[in-house]
This record gives C-alpha cells, structure tokens and sequence, in this order.
C-alpha cells in the first residue's frame, strides 16, 4: 500500500488569507469528487475536492450556490509550503498534498481521482494555482540563465 513520506524541507511561508467565510461559485477555479483516506483510521472517504485561488477545501457534501467553508473537513491554505505529487502504487490514480497546518503540523493528504487524467489535472492545476499570480508573472518577465 502506498504511505504518505515526509516531504523534503520545504519554507513554511504561507502567502494566502485566511480562509473566506462564503465562496461564490465563480470564485471557484476547480471541483469534483475524490476519495480520500482519513488521518487515523486509513479508511476511504468521498469528499468534494474544491480549489479557490487561494485555499484547497474538501467537503462531505456539494453545496447549492454559495460554500459555506465552515463546513469544509479539511482547509489548505495554498502557498509556498504545500507540495502536490501524482503516486504511481497499486492503487490507481492517487496523489498526495503535502502541507503545513495552522497549528504548524505537518500533514499528508492522500487522495484518489476518478482516473489517471482526472488525478493529473488535480496535481497540475494545484500546483499552479499554489503560487500566487504576481509571482507567476514577475518570474515570466524575468531572463533566466
């Protein structure tokens, strides 16, 4: 079976807000559903994988309209210090979200997509949305040698 491995080192600098109230539907760039395994008793759960520009929520149900993120039962501040990888296991389409907590825990997501496609376009999209767009277009303006 696949096991969540500490990340390499990596800044705990965060560059996200705090996690809004209220999430309109527009301000959501990506969701649908994965199955991801509980932090204590391994087992597989379906949640609502959300991405906003700033946070990657998970959710037991799909809201109607507006989220409310109090009901969210994992809320990842997107930044510098989270890390996102495609497992290539046993077990098909699963990726991993390395991050740090509010309480300045390390933690490990382990989710499974739907499909090898699906579980690539997870890692891709939050791996791009992680770092904030100034730093995206600041770093694109920029001669590399």
């Amino acid at each position: 079976p696949a096991r969540c491995f500490p990340p390499p080192p990596f800044p705990t600098m965060n560059v996200a807000p705090e996690c809004p109230k209220r999430i309109a539907p527009e301000q959501v760039l990506e969701q649908g559903w994965v199955m991801k395994q509980s932090k204590h008793m391994q087992q597989w759960r379906q949640r609502l994988l959300v991405l906003t520009d700033t946070h990657l929520l998970t959710f037991t149900e799909e809201a109607k309209g507006e989220i409310k993120t109090r009901r969210a039962t994992e809320k990842i501040r997107l930044g510098f210090g989270v890390q996102v990888k495609a497992l290539r296991t046993d077990k098909e389409h699963l990726f991993v979200v390395f991050f740090c907590n509010a309480h300045g825990e390390n933690r490990c997501l382990k989710m499974q997509a739907p499909s090898d496609k699906a579980r690539d376009q997870w890692v891709h999209r939050i791996n791009r949305t992680k770092i904030p767009t100034r730093v995206r277009i600041s770093t694109a303006e920029q001669t590399i040698y």
